[in-house]
């Protein structure tokens, strides 16, 4: 049988095809009904297909870099045959007819959609909540419902608790980087345009990016590129020569000590390398970052979403109707007036960030809280990643290691638009000291 020789896939998992999915497929049975990450299971399609993918690779013809690797998709990107939940009860009304062009590039190398998962319905909400349909569990404490960060909640749930090797997310203002920093995994949300969205809920199209999260860095590389179609290789990085850009203390703060801590350690580890770190200021502060992309999204949302949302027959969860009908509020002037911001900032950076490789931030300012104790009124989880989406950086979250029984931390880094390739060389590097 192949040997499994996916690059970036270096893991023990069993060497067939078949073998792998029904090793995943065993692992959802026995632990989602608690985690609640995979809200559709396609076990024969993905079985029937492993067994194609064997035979291929007993005969000498293995499918491509992604050849047997089970993959789960965020329920908001098209696959034929099955309707696009997008998180909600209220928007599928029939099956897709075509599958979405990222998650074919990933069928045509090889690799087998295992299902869908769960997530913040419409793809709006940082906390990773969903009271429609029910809010998957953070894997890093079994004994507390935590939650998992949002929107793409049960892709990073789904990967930290290893139901699959990697998952499939979306980013608008941080739904791919939340989630991985509160479960201790890898998310990457690529430049902006760089995979295709088509056959993608859209909810704001300004932001909307897919992106991959996995277990390392080499993952995260390898499903881009194919989502992309590009070759993302890159020289190593040497972190000696890196030039990093932080803020200050008082332009993150309030932190959590936890965060604060990791962030720290993780800065001071890198100028003990020979790392060079320079403060600069944002063109906006973290808030007002906040505020213009989630004026933009509500208004686009609005747009696609207007019918569901004025009906209040539909079963919308509450906290979600609220915020896409606020875009309801928002003048064609207003939205204007915001994406002129949005282009003044982008050009402000790129004036303070000339010679910097990357900026560095913390994930979240907060760890995973209690499910219970979420005010949904309150969105803390989203001041340190909505940034990225407004000033058009590829950006990466990257585990931070912790003692036992503390919660992850992610430490975000980012760098200016279509440096993906270079971004992920650094990161590759980073994961390795930090």
């Amino acid at each position: 049988m192949q040997q499994n020789s996916n690059k970036g896939f270096t893991d023990t998992d069993p060497v067939s095809a078949t073998d792998r999915v029904k090793a995943c497929l065993a692992l959802i049975a026995a632990r989602n009904g608690q985690l609640h990450a995979v809200s559709t299971v396609l076990g024969a399609e993905a079985i029937a297909r492993a067994a194609k993918l064997d035979r291929a690779a007993a005969d000498g013809h293995p499918r491509g870099p992604l050849h047997g690797v089970p993959i789960l998709v965020k329920e908001l990107a098209d696959i034929r045959g099955l309707p696009t939940a997008f998180g909600s009860l209220a928007y599928a009304t029939a099956p897709a007819k075509t599958t979405a062009t990222a998650l074919q590039r990933l069928e045509d190398a090889g690799a087998i959609l295992l299902g869908t998962t769960h997530m913040v319905e419409f793809a709006i909400g940082s906390w990773g909540t969903n009271h429609a349909k029910g809010t998957p569990w953070n894997p890093a404490d079994p004994s507390t419902h935590r939650v998992p960060g949002g929107s793409s909640s049960g892709s990073a749930v789904a990967v930290a608790a290893g139901l699959a090797p990697v998952a499939i997310g979306s980013d608008t203002g941080g739904s791919i980087r939340i989630p991985a920093s509160l479960c201790g995994v890898v998310g990457f949300k690529p430049t902006y345009g760089l995979i295709p969205t088509d056959g993608v809920a859209p909810l704001g199209p300004t932001f909307d990016t897919l992106g991959p999260i996995t277990r390392t860095v080499a993952e995260a590389r390898v499903l881009t590129e194919v989502m992309a179609g590009i070759d993302l290789s890159h020289p190593p990085v040497a972190l000696s020569d890196l030039r990093i850009a932080v803020v200050s203390d008082a332009a993150l703060a309030p932190m959590s000590d936890d965060v604060a801590k990791a962030y720290a350690a993780a800065l001071l580890t890198l100028r003990a390398i020979g790392a060079r770190i320079d403060e600069i200021a944002l063109p906006l502060c973290f808030v007002d970052f906040q505020k213009l992309n989630g004026d933009i999204v509500a208004f686009e949302a609005y747009q696609y979403l207007a019918a569901i949302v004025d009906d209040p027959m539909t079963p919308v969860d509450p906290h979600i109707r609220k915020r896409v009908l606020a875009g309801r509020n928002i003048s064609p002037e207003q939205y204007a007036e915001s994406l002129a911001t949005l282009s003044s900032c982008r050009k402000a950076f790129d004036a303070v960030f000339v010679g910097s490789d990357i900026l560095a931030l913390p994930g979240t300012p907060i760890c995973a809280q209690p499910l219970s104790e979420v005010d949904e009124s309150q969105i803390p989880m989203s001041r340190y990643t909505r940034v990225a989406n407004c000033l058009d950086l590829c950006a990466i979250s990257l585990p931070l290691s912790r003692p036992v029984h503390y919660l992850p931390v992610g430490l975000q880094i980012c760098s200016v638009a279509w440096s993906d390739s270079r971004l992920l060389a650094t990161a590759s590097e980073l994961s390795k000291v930090l």
